[in-house]
């Protein structure tokens, strides 16, 4: 990562918060009771993915307990984040990341999605729906729903990668949002504030 000054570390959280939600749109209970993601508002508790740093390819997890990560240079850092998932009726959805490297200002990713229920498979891709597709098994502990990695689709439905290890971890939050539209303005400080508000809405 080579965090050493407050500006690397506004570029490293922007990268967390861009890679991880970006990766997102590439399981003895009966399936009744497992699959129990509607439409609507959550809090995202957790989230492991696919990002890249330091030009290498890793598995990173994030939470709003914060995870401690090892930069190139073996020095510690601890990464929180506030998230938000906002599934709308119609198919489409937004991921809202806020990821803070060592308490610092959090870098901010507002990123529009699509999403699908099949059974207890909960499917997440990309604004049109169009491109690769990320299945993830859906498991209820409590108020949370766990989201479990299964594997990527491409366009086609066929089974391009293994997502074995991906896991959003999301807690039930307003019902309140799932018929409103979603904003899918392409200006970057209109989408930040956005992204902010929803956060901050939670």
């Amino acid at each position: 990562m080579g965090v050493a000054g407050a500006g690397q570390h506004k570029g490293m959280t922007a990268l967390l918060a861009m890679g991880l939600s970006a990766a997102c749109a590439h399981t003895g209970a009966r399936v009744a009771e497992r699959q129990s993601l509607t439409a609507g508002k959550y809090a995202v508790e957790s989230i492991r993915s696919r990002a890249t740093l330091d030009g290498v390819d890793r598995v990173i997890e994030i939470s709003e307990q914060g995870t401690k990560v090892t930069d190139s240079n073996g020095a510690e850092h601890m990464l929180t984040e506030r998230g938000a998932l906002l599934l709308n009726t119609a198919g489409t959805c937004r991921l809202a990341l806020a990821v803070s490297v060592d308490g610092e200002n959090p870098g901010v990713s507002d990123r529009s999605c699509t999403w699908s229920v099949d059974g207890d498979s909960f499917v997440l891709g990309d604004s049109k729906g169009e491109g690769a597709r990320t299945v993830y098994r859906i498991h209820r502990v409590g108020n949370h729903l766990v989201l479990e990695g299964v594997s990527d689709l491409d366009g086609e439905g066929k089974i391009i990668g293994d997502a074995k290890g991906e896991r959003i971890v999301l807690v039930e939050g307003s019902q309140g949002y799932a018929s409103k539209d979603i904003d899918r303005t392409s200006e970057d400080a209109r989408a930040s504030r956005a992204a902010a508000d929803m956060l901050n809405e939670l």
